[in-house]
């Protein structure tokens, strides 16, 4: 027969004791905290952050930078050419394998980074999915007629240098003579309408980690028969489940082509200054970003703007994670807004039970309508 010492140590026994698990969220108490981040994830947070300040600096700033560059470094290349180097060769590798095909290489990256974040932000809601990539067949549509707006502007618009019967391009080179055209330079146009695309398309990155604390916070309110209104309330359980799963798979690979999307970009400018350099005159170069500026404007900022006649902007979906029209504005107020509480935090003076520590104060911290320097003196008196 066992004795009572034995049934109480039994009853102790860790295989007897219950524990809840961490990351599900209990029935009541507090908030789950969030999972702890690994090296890898730390480290390739670091990247996209770099990567983010690169790609998001201001619109005007970058509208400044290439139209400046445009005009002030064309006029130094028309006066004084810079040294002949590797660019300067149409045959270089950066130009006939990226440059030519530069539209292409910004659709394998922009269209894969539409797609996988409009699937997380609007819940897998196909229609909104197609609207999102209804911006890429536009943006298409433009590049084409421009393009071809050029062509026929080269083709049609010039001199040859021996006179024909027939004065176009195609009849002047096949005989072996030089057209001299007036060539609206289609390198500045590109290149600057990709960066400023990729640019626009990546800002539904902006906000993008807190996806995940909003899907952990409704999940914490449904478990607690929704004590507490969070901004996912309206999503239906399918489209909560949606998210979650959409979010926890793709935002890895997201985040590797928003990075690849950034290395992208800094190769479009590193060939547009090459292509101020050494081609095109400054009015063909300044024209050509000129027109690829307005194209961005009317699509980006007029357009895209107006609800139910456009595709709407990026991260305009069932999940209010980010302001579409001014992500960049709202993130910087927040984080100014955060600055500002963690200052006015450090001035106050530590209270308990409402009432302040006056030790802690007459040893340096001032409180609240006084001064350092009157605090001391009020100690001393």
């Amino acid at each position: 027969m066992p004795s009572p010492s034995s049934l109480t140590r039994r009853k102790s026994t860790p295989s007897s004791l219950k524990f809840t698990r961490n990351d599900q969220p209990p029935g009541g108490g507090t908030k789950p905290l969030p999972t702890p981040s690994s090296i890898q994830h730390v480290l390739l947070l670091m990247v996209v952050h770099l990567c983010r300040k690169y790609l998001f600096i201001e619109e005007h700033v970058k509208i400044c930078v290439y139209l400046g560059s445009i005009f002030v470094g064309s006029i130094i290349s028309d006066f004084a050419p810079f040294p002949r180097t590797y660019f300067s060769r149409k045959d270089n590798i950066f130009n006939t394998y990226f440059v030519k095909l530069s539209w292409a290489w910004t659709l394998l990256f922009v269209v894969s980074f539409i797609y996988m974040t409009a699937r997380v932000y609007t819940c897998r809601n196909w229609d909104m999915i197609k609207r999102h990539l209804l911006r890429i067949v536009v943006a298409t549509g433009i590049w084409y007629v421009c393009t071809m707006f050029f062509v026929k502007v080269e083709n049609n618009y010039g001199m040859c240098s021996k006179p024909l019967k027939i004065n176009d391009k195609y009849h002047c080179t096949s005989s072996g003579h030089k057209w001299y055209a007036f060539s609206i330079s289609g390198h500045s146009f590109i290149l600057i309408y990709c960066a400023m695309l990729i640019k626009e398309e990546a800002k539904a990155l902006i906000g993008w980690d807190g996806i995940k604390d909003m899907i952990r916070n409704e999940e914490y309110s449904r478990s607690t028969d929704g004590k507490e209104e969070t901004q996912l309330y309206k999503l239906s359980d399918e489209e909560l489940s949606n998210l979650k799963d959409d979010y926890s798979y793709f935002t890895p690979y997201i985040r590797g082509v928003f990075i690849g999307m950034s290395l992208l970009s800094i190769l479009w400018d590193v060939m547009l200054i090459s292509t101020i350099m050494y081609f095109h005159s400054m009015i063909e170069k300044f024209l050509g970003g000129v027109i690829s500026i307005l194209m961005w404007f009317v699509t980006y900022r007029f357009w895209y703007r107006r609800k139910g006649i456009s595709p709407g902007l990026p991260g305009e979906g069932n999940v209010g994670y980010m302001n579409p029209c001014n992500p960049l504005e709202a993130s910087k107020m927040k984080r100014k807004a955060s600055l500002i509480s963690d200052r006015k935090d450090k001035d106050k003076v530590p209270t308990f039970v409402g009432m302040p520590i006056y030790s802690l104060r007459n040893q340096g911290l001032p409180h609240e309508g006084g001064s350092l320097d009157e605090n001391s003196s009020k100690s001393i008196s």
